[in-house]
């Protein structure tokens, strides 16, 4: 649980909906709802005087949708992180708002506990999903060394085997003790692995990760 405080801004066309997170998070001391939008316009409108750290986005607006209000959001605020907080679990529609730079993306049929841990977990910096995303990404494609899609990149070539694996296992949304345990190495050397990664293809963060993974077929 988060210790500083985090500020949201809830954006979704549903009003109803809205006023259910700031039901849910109203007994939290350290998130505080202090700005909502029917649409990504108006979302960006009131980041001009808005100190807000987190936005939980819908995606299906009017006038400005979640995934062109999130690819805006996050090139003209880079500190602000992004949630979709939506409906849709299609496979494309997740890949898009990934794209647009989110750093999380859950269903709307989630729990208040995965709603705050989701919250907590983008607050660090890391990236965030339901538990039905990083399958639904993976599209139970294993990670064997052997069927590596041809398409990578010649950046790719620079990472060694072990680095691909964990560059995906990384993108389907586990963590570094999750890649631990799964690969049976250590955290520390999971974590130097992830250091030594992001060095090398100049990236800085899990969402950069996550978009290099994508784009290069480490996950489909």
């Amino acid at each position: 649980m988060a210790t500083t405080p985090i500020n949201i801004m809830i954006v979704d066309d549903h009003q109803i909906i809205i006023d259910g997170i700031k039901s849910v998070l109203s007994d939290e001391s350290t998130i505080f709802v202090i700005a909502e939008a029917n649409n990504g316009r108006d979302a960006i409108a009131l980041l001009e005087n808005k100190a807000v750290d987190i936005i939980l986005m819908d995606i299906e607006m009017p006038i400005l949708n979640g995934c062109d209000a999130t690819a805006i959001i996050t090139a003209k605020y880079p500190y602000i992180k992004v949630i979709a907080l939506t409906t849709y679990d299609e496979k494309s529609i997740v890949k898009k708002m990934l794209n647009s730079g989110a750093s999380g993306y859950v269903l709307k049929n989630i729990n208040k506990q995965i709603l705050i841990k989701a919250i907590d977990t983008v607050a660090r910096g890391e990236i965030y999903y339901s538990s039905e995303i990083p399958i639904l990404l993976a599209n139970n494609t294993t990670i064997a060394n052997d069927i590596i899609p041809q398409k990578q990149t010649t950046q790719n070539t620079i990472l060694s085997t072990r680095e691909i694996e964990i560059v995906q296992l990384i993108a389907n949304g586990l963590s570094s003790n999750e890649i631990a345990d799964k690969l049976f190495l250590s955290p520390k050397t999971i974590e130097t692995h992830r250091t030594n990664i992001m060095r090398k293809l100049d990236i800085r963060n899990v969402v950069g990760l996550v978009k290099y993974a994508i784009k290069n077929g480490l996950i489909e």
